[in-house]
Order: C-alpha cells, then sequence, then structure tokens
C-alpha cells in the first residue's frame, strides 16, 4: 500500500502542534481561562490553523485546554478541586502498581529502577528544576510499569500532564524536595525486600503529601 504524502505531512503538522500546544498547556505557558488565539498560534507555530485546531481538540479531550461553542479554545483554569481528584486517582494507580511490580517485576528490573532514582537524587541539587520534574516523572512511570499494566501507565501519562505545573511548584522547595526524594527511596527498599503492600503503603503516603502541598500552592496563589 502506497503512503499519501499529503496525508503524511497533515499528519505530522497536527503532531507537531499538538506536542506544542501539550507543553505550553502543562507549563500554563497559555494563560489560565484566557482565549487562544488560533490565528496567532497558528503563525506562531508556522502552520495552518487546520492541523492547530485539530490538535486543540485532541487537547480538549485530555483536560489541558477547554472549549466553549461560540467562545472557542481556552487554557484550563487551575482548580483546586480537580487537583485534588486527579492526585487521589494517581495514588489509587500508583498503590495498586506498586502492589503488582512487587510480584511481578524481576530483581534486575527493581535494582535498575533504584540505581536510576538513587542517581537521579545524588545530583538533585546541580540539576535544573524542569529536567528534576521529569525525572520524577520518569520515575513513577517507569515503577507503573514493572506492574505489567500498560493502560495504568497511559492513564499516569494524561495525570502527569494535567498536574505538571503543580509538580514543579512542589520540587521549587528544598526542604519538600529532598522529602519527597527520601520517600522515593523507601518505596524502592519496601520493593526490592518484596514488600508490595508496604511499598505501596509508602507510596501513598508520599502522594498525600504531594496534594497537600500542591493545594496549599493553589491556595497561595
Amino acid at each position: 500500500m502506497s503512503s499519501n504524502p499529503v496525508l503524511g505531512t497533515a499528519s505530522t503538522s497536527v503532531q507537531r502542534a499538538y506536542e506544542a500546544l501539550r507543553g505550553m498547556a502543562m507549563r500554563f505557558e497559555l494563560k489560565p481561562g484566557e482565549r487562544l488565539n488560533e490565528v496567532e498560534l497558528a503563525r506562531k507555530l508556522a502552520m495552518s490553523r487546520a492541523p492547530l485546531r485539530e490538535a486543540m481538540n485532541r487537547l480538549v479531550t485530555e483536560g489541558l485546554l477547554t472549549f466553549v461553542p461560540n467562545q472557542g479554545f481556552s487554557c484550563r483554569r487551575l482548580s483546586a478541586q480537580e487537583i485534588a481528584s486527579l492526585y487521589e486517582v494517581r495514588a489509587e494507580l500508583e498503590a495498586a502498581g506498586a502492589r503488582a511490580a512487587a510480584t511481578r517485576a524481576t530483581r534486575g528490573e527493581l535494582e535498575a529502577l533504584d540505581r536510576f532514582w538513587r542517581q537521579t537524587a545524588s545530583v538533585q541539587d546541580a540539576t535544573p528544576l524542569e529536567e528534576l520534574v521529569q525525572r520524577d516523572e520518569e520515575f513513577h512511570l517507569k515503577l507503573a510499569a514493572l506492574s505489567g499494566n500498560p493502560e495504568r501507565v497511559r492513564l499516569l501519562e494524561n495525570i502527569n500532564a494535567r498536574i505538571h505545573f503543580v509538580r514543579r511548584i512542589n520540587l521549587e522547595n528544598p526542604a519538600r524536595r529532598k522529602a519527597s526524594f527520601a520517600e522515593h527511596e523507601s518505596v524502592m527498599e519496601c520493593l526490592l525486600a518484596g514488600n508490595g503492600d508496604r511499598a505501596a503503603e509508602f507510596l501513598r503516603r508520599h502522594l498525600t503529601l504531594s496534594a497537600e502541598q500542591a493545594a496549599s500552592t493553589i491556595r497561595e496563589g
């Protein structure tokens, strides 16, 4: 079957628009609640409005943009209730994932994840904040992947995108960052000891503290 170069180009443009807008929405470079100017965005991304609109519709379904008839697209508002709900779902997914990883992952896989995190923690003070956020997300996704359920990973990827901004603010606090990184090590110690229930308990406690910090961040502005 021969490919259509026009369709291929359109698909590439949609993906490029999606990735650019997704990053901007995650970091709140687009002002919350402000209507998006499609003409300006298309000019900024050097593309037509058709692939841009398709990408924006995709981001609406993922909860990163909103659409109101006769008003158009806008960046989502930062809602304390939404963030709390996302952290609650995240805790359920990750705790169950940790229990499953304790029985399904190999010793080598667990040790590799432990090395990855200890190396990350050892250079945290010299690592740019955005990179630390990415490594933190990567740790949690790698752990979820060890549960053997790719759907769990997919759901967490969506949640990560929607809490990325708050997560970044949490890690800006040096004391909370060090405590958070130490909590990760406690989770790994439990998993390496074969105690999935204890790992899940540590992970749930870790995410509860993160949720409380997120709520405080939102209240403060």
